[in-house]
């Protein structure tokens, strides 16, 4: 009965990690592992905690021990290579990526962060191969094929690289989400930062989620449209109140935009979900004045 109830226990936690209520996720992990030990699938789990917490260090340890206790599958690796490479290990992300595609290669995730590694180290022609690889094994994940798109522009001169990507949005990538932010990417490049902004904001209007919404308030942000952009910058926190950069963005924002009461109301209102940044919380709220003073 014991190991089932630990098996009962993860499934909630996994359940609870999709729904983003990632402190009930642990403390049910917390009690798996208390029942029957640390499996492969705890550790993958705990792994995917701390990734979306950004404590990759951590994740990185946990993806680790679920590859070593037989999670035979890729995702650890992959999530590992991705680890790897948030913190600047390039060989160890080639190490587990390199892994991932000699265990499965038929699934896209390893030559997707070969294709990430190859691009970063400047090697536009291997990464167009990976991502090519990548869009065989996945051919309709569209996040998949804005990579490969992505890379292959790269080929093309400045000026044409923003054009070949409005001529498959309107043709062979209608409605791709994923090719929308790659065109935000080239306009903002361009130095085009109000028409980088509007192609996030139809992105969010077509998504509704979390990341749009992050991207379209930086591009606001680099824009100068800071009154807009403190606006969509605490939904985003609102969103995700443990995301550092949005934090330090927003806090950042509405110092230089002097919008202290603004500020000190939006940090007292999420300070309940600000988990593990509680910390951070309280101090951003002890610098600024009371709010009969502001």
């Amino acid at each position: 009965r014991q190991p089932a109830h630990a098996l009962a226990l993860a499934h909630l936690a996994e359940v609870q990690l999709r729904r983003g209520w990632r402190a009930e996720a642990a403390q049910c992990l917390d009690r798996a592992d208390a029942v029957a030990g640390t499996t492969g699938y705890t550790a993958r789990l705990r792994g995917d905690l701390h990734y979306k917490g950004e404590r990759f260090a951590e994740a990185a340890r946990c993806y680790q021990d679920a590859d070593a206790l037989s999670d035979r599958g890729t995702w650890s690796l992959v999530q590992l290579a991705r680890c790897r490479l948030r913190l600047r290990d390039v060989e160890g992300a080639r190490g587990a990526a390199s892994k991932a595609v000699e265990r499965q290669p038929h699934d896209s995730g390893g030559w997707l962060v070969l294709g990430d590694i190859a691009k970063r180290e400047g090697r536009l022609a291997d990464a167009e191969e990976m991502y090519s690889r990548a869009h065989e094994a996945a051919p309709h994940d569209d996040f998949v094929y804005a990579r490969l798109i992505e890379a292959r522009v790269m080929a093309l001169p400045p000026d044409a690289r923003s054009r070949e990507v409005e001529v498959l949005l309107k043709t062979t990538a209608r409605g791709n989400t994923q090719l929308q932010g790659v065109l935000a990417k080239l306009r903002a490049g361009q130095g085009k930062l109000d028409q980088a902004a509007e192609v996030w904001a139809k992105t969010l209007s077509a998504t509704g989620d979390a990341y749009s919404r992050r991207m379209y308030a930086f591009s606001l942000l680099k824009a100068g449209r800071t009154d807009e952009a403190a606006a969509l910058l605490a939904q985003c926190l609102a969103d995700e109140p443990t995301n550092i950069i949005v934090f330090r963005n927003y806090i950042n924002l509405q110092h230089k935009r002097g919008a202290l009461a603004e500020l000190r109301r939006t940090l007292e209102d999420l300070l309940p979900r600000a988990e593990a940044r509680a910390g951070a919380f309280h101090g951003e709220l002890r610098k600024l004045p009371l709010a009969d003073a502001s």
